[in-house]
């Protein structure tokens, strides 16, 4: 044991004692103090100190301390390590800190010693930050001092701090190479968000040392770093990072890198799958394939090799001259795997869904006919034919109903069991019909009926539009035969193969020149004899086969028992149009990649016919802008003359009526000056001539008046209703002016007509409950009615004087205007006729309210159409790689596919029919 390790246990006192069994430490140190003191030149410290571990021992802590305190030589600064020790024991964790951290040595296992110490102590007190320095001081001095790497990790793991858990764990792996340091790594790694606050460069070097140590392990670590950044923003710097780790191994033919060839290929796929721009790759991605080449197995190595190809394909000079070598020498002069359908299905969705996210839509009809073409065990053949050559008849003989005739639009025929369905399927979706004439133009329909020959030989037929031989392009049949498994070319047996329909074939295998043509000669029931018929087949097959030597005819009669046929015809389509099963998926995958390249380019199309169609709208809608605020300007003209001519209108009708009022009422009063006579009762008279001028006022304004005023206000309202009706007819010119140019029923101006309906019921409620309430009109305090009244009461009764009242009462009454009076009545009665006058504007304002609300509404939704359109464009025009790098993406992808069905045919030799 050295010297420093008895230290640290406090064994050091062993060395003074050679006789423990005989004799009790304390007393052999005790005769060893006693006879250093007998020497001339004596050294107590040494004895004292090991006096000190006895006592220690003892949990005699204070005599230890005592003893320690005294020690003066080298030993000292381990006894003020001991004596820190002590008043840990002692609970005295102040005392011991500071005794702790005032000890100066260079001896670095004293110091590993005493950071231990303290950060023990410091967790104790719950002193978490020096606890931590104290533990990084530990490891930075000596991490192989014993524990101070697991005590560590343990701290670490017990405060869940992965970030320097992960620090220690990639740090102790890089410096020891140690299995358990990567295994515990490896951990933290496959941990939820253990090491997500890392940039993937951390890892670089504790991956070098990994490759260099443990292949397995390397995958393994790497697999699990790969995944954990896989949803992460530094993804894309994760993937340089592994790429640059990779690029520094040689290759190596016999080591086996299933698992990160296969992280390889997922991640390549995910690049361009449409989520990042080419500049974003252009730097990752040739590294990627390099790699991933270098890894890939032999016999396996096809996809990361047409990987290869067709990305220098598109970016020519992004790959090297040696990786191309590699990578045609990979594809050549090795046997592959087959390419397999589920590639070309990944890449239809991740199209669709790109498409969806830029506003795009891959039609229906695309994704019902892929849907189709997906099924390896349905076969898909086209039948066609010029017009009149039976091939209805022989579709129907199929179905044994008579469901086909004259359809202008591709028909696919299948059986389901006894389903018997029709479905329209459009660029928008699926609709069950009842007819095959009741579809949609440029739909397809989906027959589903019945058929033990279609069930069991599990084809689909395909009925697309016979030929008119004077227009064969724009034909159908030349969209979908390159789609198809074979063509059924249906032959009239009266004129088989003419120079017209061999004009026709020549066109469709032009188009698809490897899918196989076979022909069938209908109506086999018009030949005389079996010679005939004989004849007719050979000499029909001779000239075929002059043209197409692979092709084969079938004799057919659509009117014989059909079922009786049916075993015959199924043989020869067996015969014909059957491939081998490895060819199967090849084929199809083909045709697959056909139907992806004509929606890729529609997509291409797209992004111009969007760019023009957001030009379009916002010409058009900034037209309509202008139309809308002009037809408002002019519609609030429209309302002001409303306003105006309406209340003037009214207006003349009250004013005619005030005038009549002011000129009747004084001319009445007037006439009342008959009910004076001479021998009338002056004292009385001028009350009852008050009730006599008030029933006057009254008969007139009720009986008189109020008629005519009633049928003005109707005359007035039936104007009024004609002008809100012209309005109303003005602004329903208008929408429909507007709906024209939208093309769409979007505007409907409708007013407010419950505002006439208001006015009838105010007016009439005014007219009814007019009434003239009684005025005081001889009882005024004016000086003539006073001096009146009063002769009245003084000479009444005096009879000399009664005929000077007479006159006077006459004479007033036909010379006074009564103006106050006719004023009073005039401001009584038509009080709440003005009040309506003054609620015109307010009303005919509310009867344009909703279509103004409307035009606001359609205004700010045009500026805002504009506002995004013109926005959407500032976006394609300044950043047109967003759109066109995904396309360019899915076409190096295309490309990687259309190669690999092109190696695996060429390696298979597939005949071509």
């Amino acid at each position: 044991m050295t010297t420093e390790s008895k230290f640290i246990n406090k064994s050091y006192f062993e060395t003074f004692i050679l006789d423990m069994e005989t004799k009790h430490p304390v007393q052999v140190l005790g005769e060893a103090f006693l006879a250093e003191q007998t020497k001339e030149v004596y050294d107590l410290s040494f004895i004292r100190f090991a006096q000190g571990e006895v006592y220690y021992h003892s949990k005699d802590y204070e005599s230890a301390i005592f003893k320690w305190e005294n020690i003066h030589n080298e030993l000292e600064p381990w006894a003020k390590k001991n004596i820190a020790d002590s008043y840990y024991e002692l609970g005295m964790l102040v005392e011991a800190e500071d005794i702790y951290t005032k000890i100066q040595t260079d001896n670095d296992i004293l110091r590993s010693e005493v950071a231990m110490q303290l950060f023990s102590l410091y967790v104790e007190r719950e002193k978490l930050e020096n606890a931590y320095k104290n533990l990084r001081k530990a490891i930075t001095i000596n991490p192989d001092y014993p524990n101070v790497t697991d005590t560590a990790r343990t701290f670490y793991e017990e405060q869940e701090d992965w970030n320097h858990a992960v620090e220690l764990a990639v740090n102790e792996a890089i410096r020891t190479k140690s299995p358990e340091w990567f295994d515990r790594l490896k951990n933290y790694v496959e941990q939820e968000r253990h090491t997500e606050g890392f940039a993937p460069e951390y890892f670089e070097e504790v991956l070098m040392v990994l490759l260099e140590t443990d292949q397995h392990a390397f995958e393994d670590i790497t697999a699990a770093l790969w995944h954990s950044y896989r949803t992460h923003p530094l993804y894309l710097s994760w993937v340089k990072t592994i790429n640059t780790v990779f690029l520094t191994m040689e290759k190596n033919k016999s080591a086996a890198w299933n698992q990160a060839s296969d992280l390889h290929q997922t991640t390549y796929l995910e690049l361009i799958e449409g989520k990042y721009l080419v500049r974003e790759l252009e730097g990752i991605v040739p590294d990627l394939l390099n790699n991933w080449l270098k890894i890939s197995n032999q016999s396996k190595a096809l996809f990361a090799a047409a990987a290869v190809m067709s990305w220098s394909e598109v970016f020519p000079t992004a790959i090297s001259a040696d990786t191309l070598h590699d990578a045609e020498n990979r594809i050549f002069h090795y046997e592959h795997d087959s390419i397999q359908v589920s590639y070309t299905v990944d890449l239809f969705k991740t199209l669709i869904k790109w498409a969806k996210n830029n506003h795009l839509e891959v039609s229906h009809q695309k994704k019902w006919l892929f849907s189709q073409l997906t099924n390896l065990h349905q076969k898909h053949i086209v039948v066609t034919g010029t017009a009149q050559n039976g091939k209805t008849s022989f579709l129907n003989s199929i179905l044994g109903e008579k469901l086909l005739g004259e359809e202008t639009c591709p028909v696919f025929v299948r059986a389901d069991g006894e389903l018997m369905e029709m479905n329209e399927i459009s660029h928008q979706g699926t609709r069950v019909i009842n007819d095959l004439t009741d579809h949609l133009e440029g739909a397809m329909v989906e027959l589903k009926w019945p058929s033990v020959f279609l069930e069991d030989q599990q084809y689909s037929l395909i009925s697309t539009s016979e030929f008119d031989v004077t227009k064969v392009e724009g034909n159908d049949t030349l969209d979908f035969v390159p789609l198809s498994d074979g063509l059924l070319y249906v032959l009239d047996a009266q004129t088989p193969f003419t120079e017209e329909e061999l004009h026709v074939l020549v066109k469709i295998k032009e188009r698809a020149p490897e899918i196989p043509v076979h022909f069938l000669i209908n109506k086999m029931d018009t030949a005389f004899h079996a010679a005939e018929a004989e004849q007719i087949i050979d000499e029909t097959k001779n000239r075929i086969n002059e043209f197409f030597p692979d092709a084969r005819v079938h004799p057919y009669s659509s009117v014989r028992a059909a079922n009786k046929q049916h075993p015959g015809l199924a043989s020869f389509m067996e015969a014909n149009f059957k491939l081998r099963n490895k060819a199967i998926e090849e084929r199809r995958t083909s045709k697959l990649l056909q139907l992806i390249r004509t929606t890729l380019t529609e997509l291409l199309n797209s992004r111009i016919a969007m760019e023009d169609n957001l030009v379009g709208k916002v010409t058009f809608n900034e037209d309509i802008q202008g139309r809308l605020n002009g037809f408002i300007n002019h519609l609030h003209d429209a309302e002001l003359e409303k306003i105006r001519a309406i209340s003037e209108n009214y207006r003349a009708v009250t004013i005619e009526m005030k005038r009549e009022v002011k000129k009747m009422i004084p001319k009445l009063l007037r006439e009342c000056s008959s009910y004076v006579k001479e021998d009338s009762n002056f004292s009385k008279l001028h009350l009852e001539l008050n009730e006599k001028m008030n029933e006057k006022i009254k008969t007139y304004m009720q009986v008189d008046l109020l008629p005519r005023f009633r049928q003005e206000l109707q005359l007035w309202m039936d104007d009024s209703n004609r002008e809100l009706l012209d309005s109303q007819e003005y602004l329903k010119e208008m929408s429909e002016t507007f709906n024209a140019l939208y093309q769409e029923d979007r505007m409907q101006l409708d007013c407010d007509f419950k505002v006439i309906e208001d006015w009838r019921r105010d007016v009439n409620r005014m007219l009814s409950r007019a009434e003239v309430e009684k005025e005081n009109i001889l009882n005024r305090p004016n000086t003539t009615q006073f001096l009146l009244k009063s002769a009245g009461r003084l000479f009444g009764s005096i009879q000399t004087n009664k005929h000077v009242l007479y006159n006077q009462y006459k004479k007033y009454i036909e010379n006074e205007k009564f103006e106050d009076v006719t004023e009073s009545v005039i401001k009584k009665f038509f009080l709440e006729f003005n009040l309506f006058e003054k609620a015109l504007k307010a009303d005919i304002t509310m009867f344009y309210q909703a279509p103004f609300t409307e035009l606001n509404k359609t205004v700010a939704d045009t500026e805002l159409t504009i506002q995004q359109a013109n926005q959407k464009l500032d976006q394609m025009k300044t950043s047109p790689e967003r759109y066109y790098d995904p396309l360019k993406l899915f076409e190096v992808r295309l490309q990687q596919y259309e190669f690999m069905v092109k190696v695996c045919e060429d390696n298979a030799n597939i005949p071509t029919h």
